[in-house]
């Protein structure tokens, strides 16, 4: 699934009781003379607790906190120079679709909506601030990637607790809308091409047939794949499957419908979660000195704070 790293939006907040909160933009925190303003630090916090407004106004202590954070490193990348521009950012989502095998944008987006509950422009600007970061600690602070030896070590002594990875093929079918209709259609056809398999037909010609898959014109082969990195439904299936030659339950994934065919199975080896524990390590360092900075750049910082019995959380 999707990582988050400082995820933080300019917002506002008045310093008097929820129900007595006024309806125009009041200024709650100044960072170094950049206000803090009322009505995006409300739409922060429906995002972060899906609820519309907080039963105590210290609930908005830690939004508030991230926001000055999200201040704090829009004023050091602009003294750095540091720009992400919007093709890095689809670059980034680009990649993230990649490698959880999302086949569109428009698949994506209806994820980012139905998931998160927010709009893509504002999970864009979500990515925006986590890679503005991380290129902020990078060059300004100084944080150097793990060497694969660092990779393989954490690998030798965490190995147990990476379960198996499997060698599976998959026949996939997505809805092209969220209509009740379309839902029944590519449920029907998926169980359809179920039993037609159980019934003898070949997994491979079936899956070059119907599958929507990337892979499906191989069979449906997905290769070795850790069953940590697979959609968390189909990982449930999966997991239970214990034969070669096994076929699954039609699965409800998070973009479709699916059906699995094992092949093997096997110790989550360190070539296929290698990069997994680069980025992880890398990861871990990065919000180690981040919080390090963040409270020297606090310290140095003139921050006044209008909301009323805030306490830095």
């Amino acid at each position: 699934m999707i990582k988050k790293l400082c995820i933080i939006i300019v917002t506002i907040v008045t310093a008097v009781p929820v129900f007595a909160w006024e309806t125009f933009d009041r200024v709650i925190a100044v960072v170094n003379d950049t206000a803090i303003i009322q009505s995006e630090l409300m739409r922060r916090y429906q995002i972060v607790t899906k609820k519309q407004t907080p039963k105590k106004l210290e609930e908005l202590n830690p939004i508030l906190d991230n926001l000055i954070e999200r201040v704090l490193i829009e004023q050091e990348a602009q003294e750095q120079s540091i720009i992400i521009s919007d093709e890095k950012v689809m670059s980034h989502i680009n990649n993230i679709m990649k490698s959880q095998k999302i086949p569109s944008l428009d698949v994506f987006k209806k994820m980012i909506q139905e998931k998160e509950g927010i709009s893509f422009e504002e999970y864009k600007e979500e990515i925006r601030q986590s890679l503005l970061t991380e290129m902020l600690v990078s060059l300004a602070i100084g944080v150097s990637p793990p060497s694969r030896d660092d990779a393989y070590q954490w690998y030798k002594e965490n190995k147990n607790k990476l379960g198996n990875e499997v060698y599976i093929k998959q026949i996939v079918i997505r809805p092209k809308n969220s209509s009740f209709a379309e839902e029944k259609r590519v449920n029907t056809l998926i169980n359809q091409i179920r039993e037609r398999i159980l019934k003898g037909e070949s997994f491979e010609k079936l899956a070059l047939q119907y599958s929507e898959d990337p892979g499906a014109k191989n069979g449906g082969d997905s290769g070795w794949i850790a069953l940590a990195e697979m959609d968390p439904y189909m990982a449930n299936t999966v997991f239970r499957m214990k034969k070669p030659g096994e076929i699954s339950t039609v699965i409800k994934t998070q973009t479709g419908y699916a059906i699995v065919k094992l092949m093997d199975s096997r110790p989550t080896s360190f070539e296929t979660v290698q990069n997994k524990i680069l980025n992880m390590l890398y990861q871990r360092n990065l919000g180690e000195q981040f919080k390090k900075w963040i409270v020297t750049r606090r310290a140095q910082s003139d921050i006044k704070i209008y909301l009323e019995n805030y306490r830095q959380s």
